[in-house]
């Protein structure tokens, strides 16, 4: 039903939660994008040092199409998910009896949960970046080759990417917590504020990777 909408929506709780759920996939899927853009771009020294030119710049472009491919998908994400929450919105109201239900919190969990997997995407792609950034100083001075690579922004780019993590489990634990209050008193909407705060974050996130990647190629 969420797809098009061709069948009469309602306000009910679940539909916000699960469009919640395919939003928070959807943002995380973008940052799974730049993280193999990231990756990508890292081959091309490799492919370098190899002496591997025509491999190396398959690379630096595939990088630069997954960087931006995880930008456009924020936006798509973003785009879609008011899209949805605006279609429940204008559906009939259920009854406070059918929202307070345990499915409801069931739901109100699961989503929880998203938010979770989220954050540990995140925080585990800060931590990758600041490890690898760190192997590939290593690398330069016992190989004494030089990387036209500015490691200090990646690492900036990495330590702000952890705190997404810590943000994100936080924001978590806030939604969850509201939700299951408005769910006590049979009445919920999803924090679209949050909700489209959190994506934004998400995509200068991207953009900043994608521009990153743009610059080196």
């Amino acid at each position: 039903m969420l797809i098009g909408f061709k069948l009469p929506t309602v306000v009910e709780p679940r539909l916000y939660l699960a469009t919640e759920r395919t939003y928070l996939s959807a943002l995380k899927f973008s940052l799974y994008a730049s993280s193999f853009a990231l990756a990508l771009e890292k081959l091309t020294y490799f492919a370098r040092i190899m002496h591997k030119e025509a491999l190396a710049k398959q690379f630096a472009t595939s990088a630069l199409v997954f960087s931006f491919g995880g930008v456009l998908l924020s936006i798509i994400a973003i785009s879609v998910f008011l899209y949805y929450i605006k279609q429940i919105d204008g559906g009939e109201v259920v009854s406070k009896k059918e929202v307070i239900d345990p499915r409801i919190y069931m739901a109100a969990e699961r989503t929880f949960l998203a938010w979770v997997r989220t954050a540990i995407s995140i925080t585990v792609f800060g931590f990758v970046i600041d490890k690898f950034e760190f192997f590939l100083m290593q690398l330069q001075k016992v190989l004494h080759l030089h990387f036209a690579i500015e490691h200090q922004r990646l690492f900036q780019i990495g330590s702000f990417l952890i705190v997404m993590g810590v943000i994100t489990i936080l924001l978590g634990i806030t939604n969850f917590q509201r939700t299951v209050k408005q769910v006590d008193q049979g009445f919920y909407r999803t924090n679209v504020f949050l909700y489209t705060t959190y994506g934004v974050l998400i995509f200068l996130t991207c953009l900043t990777v994608a521009v990153y990647v743009l610059e080196l190629i």
